[in-house]
């Protein structure tokens, strides 16, 4: 009896550990830079951007990624988010660089190029690029939260 009630304990413990994984994360969390940024379809209500992404890995271990979720401001604005399911390999300390689609609604659009109109961005922008490195472990995402500027 008390040999069930150790193994169905350390089955509850090892299930909570890997489900909360990423809030033990230790180790360096890698970058995620934008490389460049190009429309590809507008539509009235939706735009989509291609966007190219760096992702740094400063360990010493590969870092298999399997996703990405990302959310980018623009000048302290919700602008695009965007998700993919395309894997990489990104060996330790190297980076790669990953194509993702992000998309924005009309609101988003029409909030910047009114910025833009007021001659706001002359000097260029600030952005913030959030968002999470999905890995090969169920539940096991790595968070990154990146700021930048374009000139």
């Amino acid at each position: 009896m008390r040999r069930n009630a150790v193994a169905a304990l350390l089955t509850i413990l090892t299930v909570l550990v890997s489900g909360c994984a990423s809030l033990f994360w230790m180790g360096e969390k890698p970058r995620v830079d934008i490389v460049n940024i190009t429309p590809k379809e507008m539509r009235l209500l939706e735009q989509t951007f291609l966007m190219e992404l760096r992702i740094q890995n400063p360990t010493d271990k590969d870092l298999e990624v399997n996703g990405l979720s990302f959310e980018l401001e623009i000048n302290g604005q919700p602008f695009a988010r965007g998700v993919s399911n395309q894997s990489a390999k990104v060996e330790r300390l190297s980076t790669k660089v990953v194509q993702v689609e992000a998309y924005t609604g009309l609101t988003s659009l029409l909030r910047q190029l009114s910025e833009a109109r007021k001659g706001s961005y002359t000097s260029g922008f600030t952005y913030r690029l959030r968002g999470s490195v999905h890995t090969g472990a169920p539940s096991f995402r790595i968070p990154f939260d990146e700021t930048g500027e374009f000139k």
